[in-house]
């Protein structure tokens, strides 16, 4: 198998950039990808605020994580409006579990 790349996909440089997000919106604005965008947002926390006495490398890890689920916001440009209903659904990931949706 040869996996495609940016570099195959898009021989040209200047086609690159289009290329790449048309390929991050075509993974992450379909109804899966709207379930792990969700999913991704509640684990790396991109929504919440860091611990209090958050030690500098476990600071670090967390930026890391944040900052690669922001690329990924960024190349898929959702308008504000949606991206108020991706935290609201990341929020949703984040509750406690429960036996029932009536306990909600």
């Amino acid at each position: 198998m040869v996996w495609r790349s940016l570099k195959r996909a898009a021989r040209r440089r200047r086609e690159r950039a289009g290329v790449l997000e048309r390929a991050y919106r075509s993974v992450f604005l379909c109804p899966d990808g709207e379930i792990v965008l969700a999913d991704l947002a509640a684990e790396c926390g991109i929504y919440q605020a860091p611990p209090v006495n958050l030690e500098p490398r476990a600071g670090g890890y967390l930026d890391g994580r944040k900052a690669l689920y922001a690329r990924i916001l960024s190349m898929i440009r959702i308008p504000p409006e949606e991206h108020a209903a991706l935290q609201e659904a990341a929020r949703l990931e984040m509750l406690p579990e429960f036996e029932t949706d009536k306990e909600y």
